[in-house]
């Protein structure tokens, strides 16, 4: 009845009766529940009312927000729950064998009653949180119903029954500034504001609280650092006064030793160091204050002097030093004295008495002193007599502190706690035979009925303390309070609920765990797994994640499915609670889904085991089968193998652990228990299913490692292990084998929420599950690789059945993990084609649903290009194939808006939508990402695993293919986004165009471009003895390209593919090719050393061609041939094709032909088939020509000013070389520049063909260009054969010396040349770089060829940072009249020095920078070598051939040109083409005579042809005996006689022409008196030649005088073409012209009867005949 008046007045009075019912709850409820000496029916009946009050969410809350979030009240809830779990733990403890039966089962009904109450607290909060709440069904036989039936209470709260949580709606509270005593007014802040702010409050006290327990661990390890804890964190003042009243007001929460060593320090002991502290802050004397002030706080007035000294001893432990003792003594004294003026004369008697006291106390006390050895009273009234000043204390005073210390010690609380538990745990420990009576009659149970009544006392009295302290506060004190308690009353519990918990769980999972891992009834278990699974959802509900997981884990190990351990009862509920857990409270696992997951693993490992069923391990080993027999076997040697008397092995006795496990398993779960788990997870939100999944890929992840135990296991790993000596089946990094469940799990939670999930939330999830489908397809498990890529292939089918739509990428997200195994370098081979065949079934079956899964699968298959099999190789070509004849129809309209409009090449932007426009975009990308496949099979370089050249070729196919579509309009432009900056970003095109243009080139460019890379290809792609097929096949896919389609293109798009793409990749290939071709050389200008290069190729047949349509007819006809019709470029790159591999001659007409030949019995081996030059450059070159031909012709104008200049650069580069970007300079080697001179005459050929087609201004116009080029070319060419010649011949005195010295290698290469370049150096150093005009003459020698030093010029300038930067700069005028400005040798861009000292430089720097050499050089400075005399030609005498052979072809093709153009050409291309080939006779009859140029020859032929010089040089000089047969002269004689005949036949075919009209200058006038002098030069020097070297010319010369020029170098061998040539003028000269001249003629003509050639004599007799005598009118 009292238990309910007590509730009552909690329900009712709270808010008057805060301070008392606080009191009441925590010094006498509490106490009681704590006491061991209570009895078991008071215990009871606080359980009963602790349950009372734990029933109601709201009382609870508000115990709470009064007490617990009161800065000045105890922690009220969490000593209810602290003193809850630890009677609850108290079952744990085993009992005393003495304990009689009915104690232990009191004991075990209280302990299961304050886990009832605990778990009743849960249940009240999740009431507050809003969370249903199961009743229990066997309530009545709960621990709290047994005790209330058995004591015969029923304890309620008053108004249980009409009490309700708060709603969450807000409810006025009151405001603490307006309220009276008994008038309150409604707020108008919001509930769970003010609950906020109450919560802070707590969170508050707990910071301080747990700040204070902190200090307190410091303090006690160190005074000082302790204390200065407190004083950092505000719980004191550096004060001594503030922190004497400190240690006194918690003297019980800290170490009392520290504060005695605190009391008792020096005097001039300080506490912060330095001068000038005030003693009260921390200097000198600060711990003498504190003790100063702590005795100050005393009251010792009328107190008895023994109890004056425990008073003052109750706060602080004496210190073992002496002298401390003294100074807090001597304080002691002085202040009991002050205050008790009529006991001592002085303080010194206190202190001494005091002193006396002190001992007498240790010697009465001490156990280690024998009793006939304490002190008596005798003694004690001895020992003090005469310290009164020389006079005796009162005896009866002596013996009455005597009696009292022999009766009560002096002692600290905490030591007498201790000794009384030492006490009660020996009584405990004795043995008694009796249980009613000890030996001395007094029983247990009255010894604990005496000492509760004494405790009783003593709360009584603390009470009775606490009632009379608290009852000093005022009325506005109270008014304060029901304020506030009204405040609480309006605050929803739910508000609350998280603070509260945060404070129960962490107690609460230790009692949990505590009592679960002991308990064996049903009872106990039952109790404890409703606790785990309310605070599970408590935890959840509320986002304590760090709360919700321990609960879970803490399960999750009671499961023992983690473990090797026989299960029980408990585990079995553990494993169907967590399950429970994971269907009802899943949405807010979270990552506690983790250990859920785990044991779900675990759990059908154990079904599987225990159905008899093999495991994953047996399926995912390769030698699974072989695994099991010696498995078997193992087993049955073991049973046989020692009798009947051998121990099991620890192998055996867990695997018989797992046996019982498995059975106890499968008969308390079925498979639908665990599969509700993973289809449960469609009624997950978004954010839980991401959370889910990423948990079960981690489970997944460990078990496919072997480690699915981690986490969840307390002992070993796997129940498997074998035996030593058997052999390690597993394949896993951990213990057990590998396992696939979760794997399998995963692949059902994907299928199950792939559809009822927005694509959106969907993509987010299967984000995380790619990854891990990614990871374990790398696996080093084949089976488990195999069954990802599998699970993968499955949902990606199921996936794709529903179509993407648009602007969406959902596709290319899911099917990304095959492109991510793909690429890793560590998945195995057959993984990878698994891969690309999933990929050929995916677009074989649901291509017509694929959008953006487009590029995932154009990027495996371009990934598969550089795969180091063959086989993966041909697989992904053959999927490109297919695609390509299968499916093109699909390619071609890859998007398509909503309603399925295909967008057409009629659609005008402006007519287009803006989804249609993004359709649009993305059909360009993916095509691009097609195109970017198929390329990739053309290896563009030499790898370890090189690609089979079939596939490269096949690849080729496809880009032309790919052209068909483009021009056919199939697949369309876009319509935004074009880029010219990064080729891997969409919309890359050609720079320079404008947006039309630009967006038009986006589908060419990556085709082009990536044709130019296979046209550049430094890959060694030889077959059968022909080389660079790739190579070939590029030029050829490329110029079929081109010109079947540039007609699609305009000018200004013809000049960026020119200029970006096409001329940049021939001139990398020409000059990336390091084959022997570009080290030969001819012998003879006019006879080629290179003739083994290859054909430029004829233009292609038209593309309505017979030819070609029976060649597409045989196509078609194959086996394995498409269905679809081959596009033009297709047709022609087929037929090119098939020309080259039967070695045809490239009449593509003629292909259906070759088709049906042996390739074997057809192909001939190339001479230098690696050669680019040799078998690819003359087809490369050729298109160029072909693209002048029909392109740039038919353009006009525009082609003239665009197209030519580009190709015309192109081939100026190739005949005279260019400067590359690294500044270094590229020559053509001859083969390059006799191919360059043979299409640029080509040009003019074809060019003289369609003439007839143009108008006349054209024709001029074209005409002119082509005629100025070849001017400007060899104009060009034969200055750098000038510079050539001089060089070598400067050489050669470098390394022979001046005239009249003879200086040796040993001068040229000896230390002698380095210390005198270093003493220029040292000088130059020393001069400090001097600046300004060079007045001396100093040449200089750079790569751009020699020139003067004009000035040397200092630049300053400010960089970066404000540092100035200064350098040297060498002006150089050189040769051909260009400046240079070049940094100085040797010096450096540095920072300005301001001691303003050169930058030395090293001989090494010297010699490699730009030399400076005074005249006469002695050595080569240009490259840094010196030069001798057996290197001195080696560097020119090939240049210098080269560019002769480049002015000799330049000249042949001139002259031929000339029959057609010179009729066309205007003077000014006449006085060009005559300055140039003027230039070039000089030059060459100069050189002719040189004999520095013969000997540099004469060398480089002896070094080419190695031993037998002496026969060579004999078989010369037998050739007539002449000097000038030794080399140079056939070049030059050659070159000089081509100049000559050229411009004889230009002026003369000018001098012919009869008709003027139309003319607008006067030929004859112009041409007559130059071709006169030519022809009487000519003449003249050929008599000469032929009357003193024509007799030891071999007669056989002369049989065909116009080819003899390059038989010997004789001036009458070189120039008979000429007079053949001039004599055919004259013939063929109008009769009034030779008449006009014949005076001048006829003694030329009659020189000429005599000379040995038989041609030149019938020409002159012609002459004669036809000329002559008519005009002297003699007949012959």
């Amino acid at each position: 009845f009292s238990q309910n008046i007590f509730l009552m007045l909690v329900d009712k009075f709270k808010g008057y009766l805060k301070s008392e019912i606080e009191v009441f709850l925590s010094n006498i409820f509490l106490k009681v529940l704590e006491s061991p000496n209570s009895s078991f029916e008071q215990k009871a009946l606080v359980l009963e009312s602790l349950r009372a009050l734990s029933t109601d969410p709201v009382v609870l809350a508000q115990i709470f927000l009064t007490y617990d979030c009161d800065m000045d009240a105890n922690n009220l809830y969490k000593e209810i729950v602290h003193n809850l779990t630890k009677l609850s733990s108290r079952f744990t403890i085993l009992p005393n064998s003495n304990t009689n039966k009915k104690d232990v089962e009191q004991e075990f009904e209280l302990s299961l009653a304050g886990m009832e109450v605990l778990v009743t607290i849960l249940k009240a909060i999740l009431r507050a949180m809003g969370l249903p709440v199961p009743e229990e069904e066997d309530e009545e036989d709960s621990a709290t119903a047994r005790l209330r039936k058995s004591l015969q209470i029923d304890v309620v709260m008053g108004t249980k029954s009409s009490r309700k949580v708060p709603e969450k709606k807000e409810i006025g509270v009151t405001s603490e500034d307006d309220i009276s005593e008994y008038d309150f007014k409604t707020s108008t802040k919001a509930p769970a504001v003010e609950a906020s702010k109450i919560v802070d409050t707590f969170e508050t006290k707990r910071a301080q609280q747990q700040n204070f327990e902190i200090g307190s661990v410091k303090f006690t390890l160190s005074l000082k650092s302790g204390l200065k804890y407190f004083i950092d964190n505000g719980f004191v003042e550096l004060d001594a006064k503030s922190i004497a009243l400190f240690f006194i007001v918690n003297k019980d929460k800290l170490d009392k030793t520290q504060m005695g060593e605190a009391y008792g320090r020096e005097p001039d002991a300080c506490f912060v160091k330095g001068e000038g502290v005030d003693p009260e802050k921390g200097g000198i004397g600060f711990w003498f204050l504190i003790l100063n002030h702590y005795v100050d706080s005393f009251d010792f007035n009328g107190i008895l002097f023994d109890d004056a000294i425990r008073l003052f001893q109750s706060g602080f432990r004496l210190p073992g030093e002496a002298q401390k003792i003294d100074r807090i003594m001597e304080k002691f004294a002085e202040r009991y004295t002050r205050q008790n003026l009529d006991i001592f004369p002085s303080a010194d008697t206190a202190f001494i008495l005091a002193f006396s006291v002190i001992m007498l106390n240790t010697d009465l006390h001490n156990p280690n002193i024998k009793e006939e050895k304490r002190m008596t009273l005798d003694s004690f009234i001895r020992n003090n007599r005469g310290i009164a000043d020389g006079e005796d204390l009162p005896t009866e005073f002596l013996t009455g502190i005597f009696k009292r210390i022999k009766l009560n010690p002096f002692s600290l609380k905490e030591d007498d706690e201790a000794r009384q538990k030492i006490k009660e745990q020996e009584l405990l420990e004795s043995n008694f035979f009796f249980e009613g009576s000890s030996l001395f009659g007094t029983s247990a149970e009255d010894r604990k009925k005496e000492k509760f009544k004494k405790e009783r006392e003593e709360m009584m009295n603390a009470t009775e303390q606490l009632f009379k302290k608290r009852s000093t506060k005022g009325k506005s004190g109270n008014a304060s309070i029901y304020a506030k308690t009204h405040l609480t009353d309006s605050i929803d519990p739910g508000d609350v609920v998280k603070p509260m918990f945060d404070v129960t769980w962490g107690p609460l999972i230790g009692t949990l765990s505590q009592v679960l891992e002991c308990a064996v009834d049903e009872r106990s278990i039952a109790v404890c797994l409703n606790g785990f699974v309310y605070a599970v959802r408590i935890a959840a509900h509320s986002h304590m994640s760090l709360a919700r997981d321990t609960f879970v884990n803490s399960l999750a190990k009671f499961t023992f499915l983690g473990s090797i351990k026989n299960m029980r009862h408990k585990n079995i509920e553990s494993i169907r609670t967590l399950l429970s857990i994971a269907v009802i409270d899943g949405e807010y696992l979270n990552e506690s889904w983790g250990p859920v997951l785990q044991c779900i693993s675990q759990l059908a490992r154990l079904r599987l085991f225990g159905s008899g069923l093999d495991s994953d391990e047996t399926f995912l080993n390769d030698d699974g089968d072989k695994s099991k027999g010696i498995r078997n076997s193992s087993n049955h040697d073991l049973s046989d193998a020692t009798g009947l008397f051998r121990q099991p092995t620890k192998a055996e006795t867990d695997r018989e652990t797992e046996e019982t496990n498995s059975r106890a398993v499968v008969a308390a779960f079925n498979e639908i228990l665990i599969d509700k788990v993973f289809s449960s997870t469609v009624n997950l939100s978004s954010r839980s299913i991401a959370h889910f999944i990423e948990q079960l890929v981690e489970v997944s992840a460990m078990e496919i490692a072997g480690n699915s135990k981690r986490g969840i296991s307390g002992v070993g790993a796997s129940s498997k292990k074998l035996k030593s000596g058997e052999s390690k089946l597993r394949k896993g990094s951990g213990e057990e084998g590998p396992r696939i469940f979760s794997l399998q799990r995963l692949v059902e939670v994907a299928d199950f929420n792939m559809v009822v999930r927005p694509r959106l939330a969907w993509a987010q999830v299967w984000e995380i599950m790619a990854n891990h489908f990614a990871k374990i397809g790398c696996d080093e498990n084949a089976m488990v690789s195999i069954f990802a890529i599998d699970s993968l292939k499955q949902l990606s089918f199921k996936f794709l059945e529903k179509p993407e739509l648009s602007e969406f990428n959902f596709q290319r997200i899911f099917l990304r993990p095959f492109l991510h195994i793909m690429e890793n370098a560590k998945t195995r081979e057959d993984i990878r084609e698994l891969i690309l065949r999933c990929v050929d079934n995916m677009i074989r079956i649901m291509s017509h649903n694929l959008r953006s899964g487009w590029k995932i699968f154009f990027s495996i298959l371009t990934v598969s290009a550089s795969d180091k099999s063959e086989r993966i190789n041909t697989l992904g070509l053959a999927i490109l194939q297919s695609l390509l004849d299968e499916h093109l129809h699909q390619l071609c309209c890859l998007h398509k808006d909503d309603k399925a409009t295909v967008i057409t090449a009629e659609d005008t932007v402006e007519d287009l939508t803006p989804l249609q426009k993004h359709n649009r975009n993305a059909n360009v990308d993916d095509f691009v990402g097609l195109c970017r496949a198929s390329l990739a099979f053309v290896q563009t370089n030499n790898s370890s695993s090189p690609l089979p050249i079939g596939l490269s070729m096949r690849a080729l196919c496809h880009a032309a293919c790919y052209a068909d579509l483009i021009a056919e309009e199939r697949v369309l432009p876009p319509v935004s986004g074009n880029q010219s900056k990064n080729p891997d970003i969409s919309g890359y095109t050609y720079e320079g165009l404008n947006d039309k243009e630009g967006l038009s080139m986006v589908l060419w460019r990556t085709l082009l471009d990536g044709l130019s890379n296979g046209l550049k290809s430094t890959r060694m792609s030889n077959t059968g003895g022909v080389g660079c097929l790739v190579q070939r096949g590029s030029i050829l896919a490329l110029r079929a390209i081109l010109l079947r389609y540039g007609h699609l293109f305009s000018t200004s798009q013809w000049g960026a593919l020119l200029a970006q793409t096409l001329l940049p990749a021939i001139q990398a290939a020409a000059g990336s090719d390091k084959s022997q071709v570009i080290l030969i050389t001819s012998e003879c200008p006019s006879i080629s050393s290179v003739d083994f290069l290859s054909e430029p190729q004829a233009l292609p047949p038209p593309h309505n061609d017979e030819g070609l349509r029976k060649f597409a007819l045989h196509s078609s006809s194959a086996e394995r041939a498409p269905a679809r019709p081959l596009g033009e470029a297709e047709l022609l790159v087929e037929a090119s094709f098939t020309d080259m591999r039967h070695g045809g001659d490239g009449n593509l007409s003629r292909a259906y032909i070759l088709a049906n030949k042996d390739i074997q019995a057809i192909l001939g081996e190339q001479p230098f088939p690696d050669s680019w030059i040799a078998t690819t450059a003359p087809i490369a070159f050729g298109t160029l020509t072909d693209i002048l031909s029909e392109i740039a012709l038919k353009r006009g104008s525009q082609g003239r000013s665009v197209i030519w200049p580009l190709i015309n650069k192109q081939f100026y580069v190739w005949s005279i070389g260019c400067q590359k970007a690294d500044g270094s300079v590229w020559e053509p080697c001859e083969a390059i520049v006799r191919i360059a001179c043979r299409e640029m005459y080509r040009f003019g050929l074809r060019l003289n063909e369609s003439l007839a087609t143009l108008q006349s201004e054209e024709c001029t116009a074209w005409v002119s260009a082509v005629l100025q080029s070849y001017a400007r070319l060899l104009f060009e060419t034969v200055k750098i054969e000038e510079n050539l010649k001089n060089e070598l011949i400067r050489l050669k005195s470098v390394a022979y010396g001046p005239a009249g010295t003879d200086l040796d290698e040993s001068c040229v290469l000896g230390k002698e040349i380095k210390e005198e370049v270093e003493e220029k150096i040292e000088a130059r150093v020393e001069k400090d770089e001097e600046v300004g005009k060079v007045e001396t003459e100093v040449i200089v020698y750079t790569p751009y060829g020699k020139g003067k030093l004009l000035e040397k010029r200092k630049d300053v300038f400010t960089g970066k940072n404000s540092v100035i930067y200064t350098h040297v700069m060498n002006i150089i005028r050189l040769d051909y009249g260009g400046i240079l400005y070049r940094p100085a040798p040797g010096t450096k861009v540095l920072e300005e020095d301001k001691s303003n000292k050169p930058t030395p430089v090293s001989y090494e720097d010297f010699m490699n920078d730009v030399k400076l050499i005074e005249n006469p050089p002695r050595f080569m400075l240009e490259t840094g070598k010196v030069i001798t005399r057996e290197s001195w030609w080696q560097d020119l005498v090939p240049a210098l051939k080269v560019r002769c052979v480049g002015v000799h072809c330049m000249q042949h093709y001139l002259h031929e040109l000339l029959y057609f153009f010179a009729p066309l050409i205007s003077q000014e291309i006449t006085e060009q083409l005559q300055l140039s080939l003027n230039k070039s006779k000089l030059l060459a009859a100069e050189a002719s005579t040189q004999e520095d140029l013969s000997h540099a020859f004469q060398e480089a032929m002896f070094s080419q042809w190695g031993d037998g010089v002496e026969e060579v040089e004999e078989a010369l000089s037998n050739i007539g005996q002449s000097s000038h047969r030794r080399g140079s002269e056939i070049f030059f004689l050659t070159q000089e006689a081509g100049a000559t005949n050229n411009t004889v036949h230009m002026l003369s075919i000018l001098y012919k022409i009869e008709d003027t009209s139309g003319i607008s200058w006067d030929r004859d006038a112009y041409s007559e008196s130059i071709l006169l002098e030519h022809i009487e030069e000519v003449l003249e020097k050929f008599v000469k030649s032929e009357s003193s070297d024509g007799h030891l010319i071999d007669p056989n010369v002369w049989r065909n005088a116009g080819e003899s020029g390059g038989k010997l170098a004789i001036y009458c061998t070189s120039f008979a073409k000429v007079v053949v040539n001039i004599l055919q003028v004259m013939l063929f000269m109008s009769d009034k012209k030779f008449s006009k001249h014949h005076r001048a003629f006829f003694p030329l003509l009659c020189s000429l009867v005599l000379v040995q050639s038989e041609e030149i004599r019938t020409l002159v007799k012609e002459i004669l005949q036809q000329k002559i005598a008519p005009e002297l009118s003699v007949q012959m």
